[in-house]
């Protein structure tokens, strides 16, 4: 699913401002799942990919993140661990700030806990999403369930390539393609080089219209 949350600006600002900057090259592990989680970080420049370890060792991605998000967010809960893995899918920028500090410098500002109830709150609907896509047995509706969810998230414009979505959906790429072209050709959507734009939202949910009480 997409990542990208619209979180308060005093978020960026603080990590910047007194964060640690450190530099990723493609494919380095920036957090492993189970670690005892210490620091937050902020994305100011690539995109990171979150994922997790199926059964059988293989990684399942969950979600991408782009500039200006917040990554590793559990360690603002007292002694969490972290959630997911990430890694960098391209050469990536971040600022990395102890979830101690970086309580101490909200409260110091005066800034409210609510400012970043939304980024919590959207995780959380995130990971559902993607346990209801998950449910679909046929590929078009999977995938029309993902760019749905995507576009009612972060709005019509979907900056993945055919290969992420395949990773996050747990399909193959040429499926993805296939069904991508279907829905380009009835109208539903446009392709441009690593983004695809819904034309039409409420057509992709009557491709999965079977399961509409999920979306309550």
């Amino acid at each position: 699913m997409s990542g990208d949350i619209q979180i308060s600006p005093h978020v960026g600002e603080l990590f910047v401002k007194y964060g640690v900057r450190r530099q990723y090259r493609s494919g380095e592990v920036l957090l492993e799942k189970g670690a005892l989680s210490a620091q937050a970080g902020f994305l100011v420049k690539g995109q990171l990919r979150t994922f997790c370890l199926g059964p059988s060792g293989d990684e399942i991605s969950l979600f991408y993140l782009g500039p200006g998000n917040l990554f590793g967010s559990s360690a603002l809960v007292y002694h969490a661990k972290v959630m997911v893995s990430v890694s960098a899918i391209s050469p990536a920028e971040v600022y990395l700030l102890a979830a101690d500090r970086f309580w101490k410098l909200w409260q110091e500002h005066g800034y409210p806990p609510q400012d970043l109830m939304a980024h919590f709150v959207r995780r959380i609907t995130m990971l559902s999403d993607y346990i209801c896509c998950s449910h679909f047995l046929e590929d078009d509706k999977r995938v029309a369930y993902f760019l749905h969810t995507c576009c009612a998230s972060s709005g019509p414009s979907i900056p993945y390539t055919h290969e992420q979505i395949a990773a996050i959906t747990g399909m193959s790429r040429v499926s993805v393609t296939r069904i991508l072209k279907q829905f380009r050709e009835a109208g539903i959507l446009r392709q441009s080089y690593r983004r695809i734009e819904i034309l039409a939202p409420q057509r992709l949910s009557e491709v999965f219209a079977s399961l509409g009480y999920f979306l309550d």
